[in-house]
């Protein structure tokens, strides 16, 4: 499985392992080499699951050694394919594991997807850089734009992203009436109940924020409250699958209970503020 947070972050590359393959094919010892460490704990748990062909030497079944690279790479068709390198007396084997990112456009007009993914993958490289100015905001809602003449079915989460980053990109400049026009497209989304508690989080929070920013805190309040209960939903989830996530939903969480805190506290509901700033604390 594609690590969540990666596909967020668009982290793709190729994890490499030192294997040790017993007689009966099972692996019987594995060390990674190099790669993403986003991506390491999955390409560990997909080769847990492998058992080879055992390997032969003079006809009877032997232990093997040998290199094997498990490839991660976000893509807009999703395939597995297999490879071997050359031969030698430890091979290097490739696995090619391609995806389709849960963001990537789908729908029959394949112009559309293309200058949608472009266009969206250019928001987001620019927002994780941290680059705050106006052409991030061109490329953000020209994302958002296109985002808006996909099909609804298969698209939610697409929409939904690039709603919540062309929101950001504008609250980035101070155009917080821009922002908000986004950030209630992604909550829109968001009700038609097909997006994951994360993503839902996302967006009520992206809209609770500018919200706070425009001096709208009964707003905010409200919306807040209800990114808080998804990142709480979020968390639960994930400790019942035994994912390995919840630390970055808890920082999530921390993140909005302090905001929360700061619009109840321009409201003059102090001892609740006091209450988000506690549970905040339990997350640092």
């Amino acid at each position: 499985m594609y690590p969540p947070i990666a596909k967020a972050a668009h982290v793709q590359g190729t994890v490499l392992f030192e294997l040790r393959i017993g007689t009966t094919g099972q692996i019987e010892s594995m060390k990674v080499i190099s790669g993403p460490p986003m991506l390491q704990q999955a390409a560990i748990d997909c080769m847990k699951k492998w058992t080879f062909h055992p390997f032969e030497k003079d006809g009877a079944p032997a232990v093997a050694t040998g290199q094997y690279s498990i490839i991660f790479a976000l893509s807009d068709q999703s395939n597995t394919t297999v490879g071997h390198g050359p031969q030698s007396a430890a091979p290097v084997h490739t696995v090619t594991v391609r995806v389709l990112s849960e963001d990537a456009a789908q729908g029959s007009d394949t112009a559309l997807n293309e200058k949608f993914d472009d266009a969206d993958s250019a928001c987001k490289k620019e927002i994780l850089a941290r680059q705050f100015n106006a052409a991030t905001v061109s490329v953000c809602e020209e994302a958002g734009m296109l985002a808006e003449k996909l099909p609804v079915d298969g698209n939610y989460v697409a929409r939904r992203s690039a709603f919540v980053y062309a929101a950001t990109a504008c609250g980035d400049i101070g155009d917080f009436k821009g922002a908000l026009t986004w950030a209630e497209k992604a909550v829109e989304v968001v009700k038609l109940g097909h997006d994951g508690n994360s993503g839902s989080s996302a967006a009520y929070a992206t809209k609770g924020s500018v919200e706070g920013y425009l001096g709208d805190f009964p707003a905010a309040d409200r919306d807040l409250t209800l990114a808080e209960d998804f990142d709480r939903k979020a968390i639960e989830s994930d400790h019942q699958s035994q994912a390995e996530h919840s630390s970055y939903y808890e920082r999530d969480l921390a993140k909005n209970l302090q905001l929360h805190a700061k619009v109840l506290q321009a409201m003059g509901r102090f001892d609740e503020a006091q209450k988000k700033l506690d549970e905040a604390a339990k997350y640092n």
